[in-house]
C-alpha cells in the first residue's frame, strides 16, 4: 500500500492559518493534521483587550470556525498538547500517551506570557497574565468588581490592558522596571507624550522597580515593590513579555537559541521540520542578527513561505523587519524597524509638534532608511516600510524630507 505523504502542524494561530492556505492555494491536496493543546478553533489574541474593554463580543474574536477546517480538509487535534518530537522516527508524542505520524512537519506553536515567581499560592486567583481567552476572561470579570489594578511591566500588552480597563474608572498603577515605557520601540523623548498622557487619564507610574512579592489581604491582594511600597489591589495583570514555546524540540537536533532557528525558507537544522511565528528565530534584514520578531504581521508571513515551500515550491523571507502599528491613549503608534537604536549608532530625522502630540523620526544609515518611529499621523507608514525593508537609497529627498518630512509619501511621488 502506498504511504501517502501529509503535512502536521503544531499550533492554530497566525502562522498555522497562514501555512495552511499557502499549502492549498499550492495546489497541494495532501492531508493535513493541525495539533493544539487549546480546545478552540483560532482567534486572535491581539483583540483580546478589545474584549476585555466591551468594544468587541467575545465571538468577534475568532478568526476561523469549523468550516475552516473542513474547506481545507484539515484533521484537528485540539486541546492536545505535543511533548516531544521525535524526529528519527518522524513521531510526535502527544499528553496522554499518543503518537502522531508526520512526513513534514510545522512548528508554529507561538509563544507563552512570561509568569512572575513570589506569588502567594492564595494570591493566584487575581494574579493574570494577558495571551489567551482564558486569560482575558479572568482579566475582565475580575477588573469590573475592582477598585484598583496593578499592571506589572510597560510594553505594548500592558498598555492595550490599561487603555481596555481606564472606563472602569479605577486606580491604576503601572510598575515599570526602566525609566520609560514601551523601551523596545521609542526612545525616552517618544515614550514621554505617552507617559503624560497616561498621567492625565491618572494612571501613577512607579519607575525604576519591580515587584517584591504578591500576597493576599483580606478580599484582595498586597503587592510589596521592591522600594518597599506597599499597594493594594483587587488584580495584578502581569505584562512582562513572552517565552516561545519550543520546548518540544528539547533533545532534538533543532538548534534552538531564544526562539527556533530557521533560514529564509523557515526550514529548521533538522530535515522536514519548519518553524514560523512567535517560535521562529530569523535573520532580520537590517541587522543580520537572528531574532525572533512576535507580530502578527511577521506570523502571517513567515506562515505563508513555510507553507509554500512545504508544498514543493521555492519560497523565502528577505523583508524580515520589526513593524507594529497601535493605538495608545489616542494616538497612532508606528514603529518600523530599528526604531529605538542606541543612541549615536545612526543619524536621525526628526519632525515634532508636541502641541499636537505628532513627531516622527527616521533612523539613517548613510541614505538609506533603517528605522522609523511615527507618532499621530501615520499615512506614509507603508511608504517607509518599503524604504526600510527594501534598502531603498532617498539621498535624492532628504533636504525634502527634513523641510516637510509629514508629506514623506507625496515627495516620493513626485
Amino acid at each position: 500500500m502506498t504511504h501517502i505523504h501529509q503535512h502536521t502542524i503544531i499550533g492554530n494561530s497566525a502562522a498555522a492559518l497562514a501555512a495552511i492556505r499557502a499549502i492549498r492555494r499550492s495546489g497541494d491536496a495532501r492531508p493535513i493534521t493541525l495539533i493544539s493543546d487549546e480546545d478552540t478553533c483560532a482567534y486572535s489574541p491581539v483583540l483580546t483587550t478589545y474584549y476585555i474593554g466591551g468594544q468587541i463580543h467575545r465571538s468577534n474574536l475568532f478568526l476561523t470556525d469549523r468550516s475552516f477546517y473542513r474547506r481545507h480538509n484539515v484533521r484537528t487535534l485540539f486541546g492536545n498538547r505535543v511533548e516531544a518530537i521525535d524526529p528519527e522516527n518522524r513521531l510526535l508524542h502527544v499528553r496522554g500517551a499518543k503518537k502522531i505520524p508526520y512526513d513534514q512537519l510545522l512548528i508554529a506553536s507561538g509563544a507563552s506570557a512570561r509568569r512572575m515567581k513570589g506569588i502567594d499560592p492564595e494570591a493566584r486567583k487575581r494574579v493574570h497574565t494577558l495571551r489567551t481567552i482564558e486569560d482575558a476572561e479572568n482579566i475582565r470579570e475580575l477588573s469590573t468588581n475592582a477598585k484598583a489594578v496593578v499592571v506589572l511591566g510597560a510594553g505594548l500588552v500592558s498598555l492595550q490592558t490599561i487603555k481596555a480597563i481606564l472606563p472602569l474608572d479605577l486606580k491604576i498603577w503601572l510598575i515599570v522596571g526602566s525609566d520609560q515605557v514601551l523601551s523596545q520601540q521609542m526612545d525616552r523623548r517618544n515614550a514621554r507624550l505617552i507617559q503624560e498622557r497616561l498621567a492625565r487619564a491618572g494612571v501613577e507610574i512607579l519607575f525604576g522597580r519591580g515587584v517584591e512579592s504578591i500576597s493576599r489581604e483580606g478580599r484582595g491582594l498586597k503587592i510589596s515593590t521592591t522600594w518597599g511600597e506597599s499597594l493594594e489591589a483587587d488584580l495584578v495583570v502581569v505584562g512582562k513579555g513572552v517565552q516561545p514555546n519550543h520546548q518540544m524540540a528539547a533533545g532534538t537536533a533543532i538548534d534552538r537559541d531564544y526562539g527556533i532557528m530557521v533560514d529564509e525558507c523557515m526550514r529548521t537544522t533538522v530535515k522536514d521540520i519548519y518553524a514560523a511565528g512567535d517560535v521562529a528565530q530569523g535573520k532580520n534584514c537590517i541587522t543580520g542578527n537572528r531574532e525572533v520578531i512576535a507580530t502578527w504581521f511577521n506570523a502571517c508571513a513567515q506562515g505563508e513561505i513555510a507553507g509554500r515551500n512545504m508544498a514543493g515550491f521555492d519560497a523565502r523571507q528577505t523583508q524580515l523587519i520589526r513593524e507594529n502599528v497601535t493605538t495608545l491613549m489616542g494616538l497612532v503608534v508606528v514603529s518600523l524597524g530599528e526604531s529605538n537604536p542606541p543612541p549615536g549608532r545612526y543619524r536621525e530625522v526628526r519632525y515634532e509638534n508636541l502641541k499636537s502630540g505628532e513627531t516622527r523620526t527616521l533612523f539613517m544609515d548613510d541614505h538609506k532608511i533603517v528605522g522609523a518611529l511615527l507618532i499621530g499621523r501615520v499615512t506614509d507608514a507603508g511608504v517607509i516600510r518599503h524604504c526600510i525593508a527594501n534598502r531603498i537609497d532617498v539621498s535624492a529627498w532628504e533636504d525634502a524630507l527634513a523641510a516637510s518630512p509629514m508629506d514623506f509619501a507625496k515627495i516620493l511621488l513626485n
